[in-house]
Parts: C-alpha cells; sequence; structure tokens
C-alpha cells in the first residue's frame, strides 16, 4: 500500500535555499504544464535520486503540485503541475522569467481551481479524461525538446505553442448534403452554395522544425484519446482541411506558412485506420482525389516497453522523428522529410 506521507504534505516542509535545479524544474513543469517524474529528470538532467528529492521538496513547500494515477499495486509515477503564483515569484526573484504574462497567471488559476491532486483521488471522470490528454501533449513535446538536444544541430525545435493563444479560431464550411445513389448503397456528396457552418479550429499544440539548409516545417498536433465520437472527429478534420488547405486561413491565425500536416496522434490501430478513412471522405476533402494534410500515428509506438522494461520514448526521444507517421494512402514519412506535401 502507498505511503500516506507521499500524498499528504509535512506540517513543517524542510527548509532550504533555492537551488538552480529547483528553479530549472519550475521552469520545466512551467513550460510543459503537467509532466511526470520521468521526463523531469532527463530535461533537467543531474542525479535522477537528487531530483527527485528536489521534486519532493518543492512540493513539500507548497510551490509545485502533484498527483498519482492509481496502479497495482501502489500508484503510477507522480506528474508535477503548477497552482500557486509562488512559484512565478520565485523565477523572477532569482531572474529565470522576464515577466509574468497574464495566461500563465490565468493557467494558475485555473490548475489551483481544479484541484487535480484531489480530483484524481475522487476519480473524477472528466478530470482524469482532461489529464491524460494533456500527458499525450507534453510526451510529444518533451520527445521533441529532447530529439533537438541530441540531434547535434541537425534538427532544431525553433517553437512550441500550446492551449489558450491557440484558441478561438472557427472557420467557414459549406454545409454538406448527401444523396444515396439509386440501387445502392453510395452515396452523391455536394457543397451548399449559401449555407454555411462555423467550425472551430483550435490545435492541441502547434510546433516548428528547423533543418539544415532548409526552411522552418510547421505542424499542428491533435491529440486522439479515442473518446471522441466519429462525427465529431469528421468535423474537425473537415475544419481543418478548409482553414488550411481552402482558406489558408493559418497564415493570419498563427503566422506561419506553410503548414506540412497536421499530426493525429491516436490510441490504436483500429482507431487509427477509422481516422485515416475520414480523412479521405468527401466530407473532408472535398472533390480533390486524396489529401496528404493528415498523418497519423498510435500511441503505443512510443509507450512500449522492451525487454528490459524501458520505456521506448524515454530511452530514445528522437523516434518521434523516424518515419512513423502515415498518411491515409498508408504511405510512412517522417517530421523530417524534405518534401512539403502542404501549400
Amino acid at each position: 500500500m502507498a505511503s500516506f506521507s507521499k500524498f499528504s504534505r509535512p506540517a513543517q516542509p524542510r527548509t532550504g535555499r533555492t537551488s538552480d535545479s529547483d528553479l530549472a524544474l519550475i521552469e520545466a513543469i512551467l513550460r510543459y504544464r503537467f509532466s511526470p517524474t520521468s521526463e523531469l529528470t532527463r530535461l533537467v538532467g543531474g542525479h535522477e535520486d537528487v531530483i527527485q528529492r528536489r521534486l519532493r521538496r518543492l512540493w513539500e513547500l507548497g510551490v509545485v503540485n502533484r498527483f498519482a494515477f492509481p496502479k497495482i499495486p501502489n500508484h503510477g509515477e507522480f506528474i508535477y503541475y503548477l497552482d500557486q503564483h509562488q512559484a512565478l515569484d520565485l523565477l523572477i526573484q532569482h531572474q529565470r522569467l522576464p515577466a509574468i504574462h497574464p495566461q500563465m497567471e490565468e493557467e494558475i488559476r485555473l490548475n489551483r481551481e481544479a484541484d487535480y491532486a484531489g480530483a484524481v483521488v475522487r476519480g473524477e471522470h472528466m478530470k482524469l479524461g482532461f489529464l491524460q490528454h494533456s500527458l499525450m501533449i507534453s510526451r510529444l513535446h518533451f520527445m521533441l525538446e529532447m530529439s533537438s538536444r541530441r540531434s547535434n544541430r541537425s534538427v532544431q525545435l525553433l517553437a512550441w505553442r500550446q492551449g489558450a493563444e491557440l484558441r478561438g479560431n472557427k472557420v467557414e464550411t459549406p454545409v454538406i448534403r448527401s444523396q444515396r445513389i439509386e440501387g445502392s448503397n453510395d452515396y452523391n456528396w455536394s457543397e451548399d452554395d449559401i449555407a454555411t457552418n462555423r467550425l472551430p479550429v483550435e490545435p492541441d499544440a502547434l510546433f516548428s522544425l528547423a533543418l539544415p539548409a532548409h526552411e522552418p516545417v510547421h505542424f499542428c498536433y491533435e491529440a486522439d484519446r479515442g473518446s471522441m465520437p466519429l462525427a465529431d472527429m469528421l468535423k474537425k478534420l473537415r475544419a481543418y482541411y478548409h482553414f488550411i488547405k481552402r482558406q489558408q486561413k493559418h497564415k493570419l491565425a498563427f503566422g506561419i506558412h506553410p503548414i506540412r500536416a497536421v499530426l493525429v496522434e491516436t490510441t490504436e490501430e483500429a482507431r487509427a485506420r477509422k481516422l485515416m478513412e475520414l480523412a479521405e471522405h468527401p466530407a473532408v476533402r472535398g472533390e480533390a482525389k486524396r489529401t496528404a494534410l493528415f498523418w497519423f500515428v498510435i500511441s503505443p509506438l512510443f509507450a512500449s516497453l522492451d525487454l528490459a522494461g524501458r520505456v521506448a520514448y524515454l530511452e530514445r526521444p528522437e523516434l518521434v522523428l523516424d518515419r512513423l507517421w502515415a498518411t491515409p494512402d498508408t504511405a510512412l514519412h517522417s517530421l523530417t522529410d524534405r518534401e512539403n506535401t502542404v501549400s
């Protein structure tokens, strides 16, 4: 049974000076929103036991908060997040942060009100789903950052955006109408000349990579936990296609061009195949013969264990750059491919 002391802060936490490792940990948690111990120890570096002790001390002091998903026989690893302004104050005090942006304060306030540590204990389904979704995003961010560090400048993560700064974008799409072809189970699909739907386009993340002797390449990312109905996923893909391919609204909304692909990570192969079929649906691509806008991958390729019990993405984060991303025609792509299929 897990020790209760791991989940209850002491009345009198240990005192001591704020170290460079402490500040680096707070910076990483701020950057990642939610980050497990295994990622933080690699992001910050140093001896793993020391980093874990520093994380526990920061938690005891109330600078950071943490939770762990239930796992037989005890619990999973601790996942850290910020819900107190004190963390930002320390970064300002030690000149590790030039200014506190309103978005940072808003995220900390929302985290505090959501009480994720308590929500995990209480088993609040909606919040647990949000946390699992957030950790998928965090994992991709981690792999890209660590790949960038290890690449000897052959690949560099230029920019990463997520959260509030990507919200609020919408696109007008023609209403789709279908008519069954007499004597068959097939349908003709057509777009209305007047009526439109207003659909949101809010990527879970948007990032840019720098490759040698090449213009920066830009990607949107969607983390799909397999819980969204396929009808809603079709609308999401349709919105992306119109936003990027048909109307090129990404230029103004995100200040980048071109977007090479919308990356969709999902839970299993069966779900990925269904999503790939949706991406080729006439309701998404209209009259185009095919679209290479959407690239798909399944989470087990990142989270699998080797014979020694080591997690693939932690041991080799650069596998995110491998030729793992499949378009609906089953062609495999790498994030570093030079050919630009989206203009």
